[in-house]
């Protein structure tokens, strides 16, 4: 079963008719409006109402630019609610607490990311003028690219194929589902896998973010989900960029060593800081990146 060709309606349609599950997503749409959409837009209405890093990194110049990507950039939402239909169509009602699971653990990533937003918000210099796109009206019009660290695109997609593998797990430990349904099941995570690889490549192909963002990202990932660990991590960035097609493979291998190192300066400046909880360790990070571009004349907001 391909889960990108499943129904978006019948997704949507599936989460309409579950009271709970109907709760859960109108507790994300709450958390994604007043998170990710409401810091956003009053630093555009107020510049100034908080502070804001600019996080560029060398090798996003050495990236093209892929304007034709973006209708799957915007398609990574689309894409985890086709994995929660996959999952109660593989599954059936015992799904529906593993979907559930997967909606409040949505709504949490959204919280840590606007409790980071509040704070100190975060862009980059690259941002290229939007071409004649209808996608790329959409950006501008409900993305002032004040929120790259953390990335929710790249917190959202690692956390689903994460999200599947135990999913599938435990249900399919618990369900007389037999070996092709099994096998069935391990292709769901691979392709879960596989679409959160082309999402993460994706944000810095459309210069929606920068090479800096990504590691920070799975940096709160690993410390809201410990089961998402370092060797997680690891397997991941070691799997971004390979055979790809528009840059030579020393620049590849650059990309993986600097998302690493990313990673782990975040691990290192919660060592340093002391803070016990990550969204402070990020915050700040934030502000003393501002704090030296600042210093070295780099940023002027």
């Amino acid at each position: 079963m391909q889960i990108a060709s499943l129904s978006l309606a019948r997704s949507v349609w599936m989460i309409l008719s579950h009271r709970r599950l109907l709760q859960r997503g109108i507790e994300i749409l709450r958390a994604s409006l007043s998170e990710f959409f409401l810091p956003q837009f009053q630093s555009l209405l107020k510049p100034g109402i908080r502070p804001i890093a600019i996080m560029d990194h060398p090798l996003d110049s050495q990236l093209p630019f892929s304007g034709d990507r973006v209708r799957g950039y915007l398609g990574y939402i689309p894409f985890w609610l086709k994995t929660l239909l996959y999952l109660y169509v593989r599954f059936g009602p015992p799904a529906l607490g593993e979907i559930e699971r997967m909606m409040r653990d949505l709504r949490r990533l959204y919280i840590a990311s606007g409790d980071v937003y509040r704070r100190c918000q975060s862009t980059t210099s690259s941002r290229p003028a939007a071409p004649a796109n209808p996608y790329f009206l959409l950006l501008l019009l409900f993305d002032p690219h004040l929120h790259c660290i953390p990335s929710l695109h790249v917190l959202t997609v690692c956390y689903n194929y994460f999200a599947t593998r135990r999913a599938v797990e435990r249900l399919g430990g618990s369900s007389c589902v037999g070996k092709a349904a099994a096998a069935e099941a391990g292709a769901a995570e691979a392709q879960t896998y596989r679409f959160a690889l082309r999402i993460a490549e994706t944000t810095l192909l459309v210069k929606q973010h920068s090479v800096y963002d990504i590691g920070p990202t799975l940096y709160l990932l690993t410390r809201l989900f410990p089961g998402y660990d370092a060797a997680e991590v690891r397997r991941f960035v070691a799997d971004l960029f390979t055979g790809y097609p528009y840059s030579v493979p020393q620049t590849n291998d650059r990309l993986r060593d600097s998302i690493l190192r990313h990673y782990q300066q975040m691990v290192n400046w919660e060592k340093q800081t002391g803070f016990e909880k990550p969204t402070d360790v990020m915050v700040d990070f934030l502000k003393a990146q501002r704090r030296r571009s600042l210093a070295i004349g780099r940023q002027t907001v």
